[in-house]
């Protein structure tokens, strides 16, 4: 589960880099919204492929957008040990 930083660098990499890119993209100084949906997008996948890491330390965490919350907890039993 060590793995799951890259997939979480490689969507925030390219979310600045679409940031960036729409600075240079004719109309000049403008970021256009879907620069700025397809960055949450990226950003969204990086942050849901951080939910295995979460549940394997234990620990909780709370997403609120708009009107839905989604909480995430992880638990371990008696039986779980760590490796």
């Amino acid at each position: 589960m060590k793995n799951c930083k890259i997939p979480f660098l490689i969507c925030l990499i390219s979310a600045v880099g679409l940031f960036i890119g729409g600075f240079f993209v004719p109309p000049t100084g403008v970021i256009d919204g879907s620069i700025l949906s397809a960055a949450g997008i990226l950003l969204a996948f990086a942050a849901i492929g951080q939910i295995p890491i979460i549940l394997q330390s234990s620990k909780s965490a709370k997403i609120t957008a708009g009107g839905q919350t989604i909480e995430i907890t992880g638990h371990k039993s008696e039986h779980e040990t760590d490796h």
